[in-house]
């Protein structure tokens, strides 16, 4: 390396090799080392990854507000529960209201709202039991955590600790719950996806705000200067508002036809809403979109099927993650956390019927196992026993 020129790049595109100065090699005749023009398509994929797009200009576009609303507010509908084997133990206050100044709700959907943007969420432990475990713990927004490490040479780094909120002391990392989702988060893999969407709503903005002619005037007799012109424009258009017809002379009118689809870019705007759909994996008929780029309608009869491909595709794996994180870091071996993702699936009435139907008649489930799925108590029927809302 002591023949690299100061300062010079070694390797390839990235590779900085920074040489002490030292008089007697730069006196020396160094021999010019040539590198390889990176190709257009490197050039291209450099670019792209370094134009990022921030959560709030993310949110600035309605499809992405739209896909968040479907997961955040889904994950927050679904029950979740805490096993041992097959029995059913009490939740607890880590899966109902873990932080006290706030509900779990919240806490939910802040924890996913990470998960899907960034890829990762934390849990600030505020409270442990007699064993050690966590009852309390408060969620912590991604860009207000910073991990200490310290690398080690090779692709993991010794973890030291969390700076949270810019506070010096470091918190300890068994002080952190850290939830990992199974990919990268949409900021980093939809960058080029949502950069793009954002500059086209920019564009449809400023040109939905244009002012552009409704005619042209054009003089076909004496040069006019430009008082005479803007004389000429008054006039003609006053005479248009008041009679509804204009007199021109040494002048020709035509008008212009304009299209509403041109100003605001809607075929554009539509391919973008069914390009974001498709990176939250969100059914595009869910957020009035379609697989063609143009605007489509969610019928009630796949109303089942694109609830059951919304969670499956978009919501389980986060819901995984938070799930997996809690049963093997927040309670002891054994102790499972999962949630209600059927109750949620079963919403419809007739679909829920059919659901239990089907069941019974496969004899996968009892009777009374079938009724309970809708709400509907065990015979002898006890009126006191049913709930409101329910049959």
């Amino acid at each position: 390396m002591s023949g690299a020129p100061a300062g010079g790049r070694v390797g390839g595109v990235g590779k900085l090799i920074r040489l002490r100065r030292d008089p007697v090699i730069e006196a020396r005749a160094v021999p010019r080392i040539v590198l390889p023009r990176p190709s257009s398509l490197e050039v291209s994929e450099l670019a792209w990854l370094a134009e990022g797009v921030s959560r709030q200009s993310a949110l600035a576009i309605p499809a992405v507000t739209a896909c968040m609303k479907l997961i955040v507010g889904t994950a927050t509908q679904l029950g979740v529960y805490r096993y041992r084997g097959a029995e059913r133990l009490e939740p607890g206050p880590l899966i109902t209201r873990p932080d006290p100044s706030t509900t779990w709700h919240a806490t939910l959907a802040g924890t996913v709202d990470d998960l899907v943007f960034n890829g990762r969420a934390y849990w600030l432990v505020l409270a442990r039991d007699t064993e050690g475990y966590p009852v309390q713990a408060r969620w912590i927004p991604f860009d207000d955590v910073s991990p200490d490490t310290a690398a080690s040479g090779g692709a993991y780094s010794e973890l030291r600790g969390y700076r949270i909120a810019g506070v010096r002391e470091l918190v300890p990392p068994g002080d952190v719950i850290r939830f990992d989702a199974p990919f990268p988060g949409v900021l980093q893999t939809g960058g080029r996806t949502l950069a793009a969407a954002a500059e086209r709503a920019d564009a449809a903005r400023r040109l939905s705000a244009v002012e552009l002619p409704a005619g042209v005037l054009k003089n076909e007799g004496t040069e006019l200067n430009e008082t005479e012109a803007d004389e000429l424009v008054a006039r003609f258009s006053a005479n248009r508002r008041k009679y509804g017809i204009a007199f021109v002379q040494g002048v020709s009118y035509s008008r212009e036809a304009l299209n509403a689809n041109d100003l605001a870019l809607v075929e554009g705007l539509a391919n973008d809403a069914t390009e974001i759909a498709r990176l939250f994996n969100v059914p595009v008929a869910m957020i009035a979109a379609s697989p063609s780029g143009s605007a489509s309608a969610m019928l009630y009869s796949n109303l089942p099927q694109q609830k059951a491909l919304l969670v499956s595709s978009a919501i389980q794996p986060y819901l995984v993650a938070v799930e997996s994180t809690l049963s093997a870091v927040a309670y002891p071996r054994g102790t499972s956390v999962a949630f209600d993702v059927q109750t949620f699936l079963r919403a419809d009435p007739e679909a829920a019927a059919a659901y239990a139907i089907a069941l019974w008649t496969a004899e996968l489930v009892t009777r009374e196992e079938a009724r309970s799925f809708l709400g509907i108590p065990t015979l002898p029927t006890d009126p006191t026993t049913l709930a409101p809302g329910k049959v």
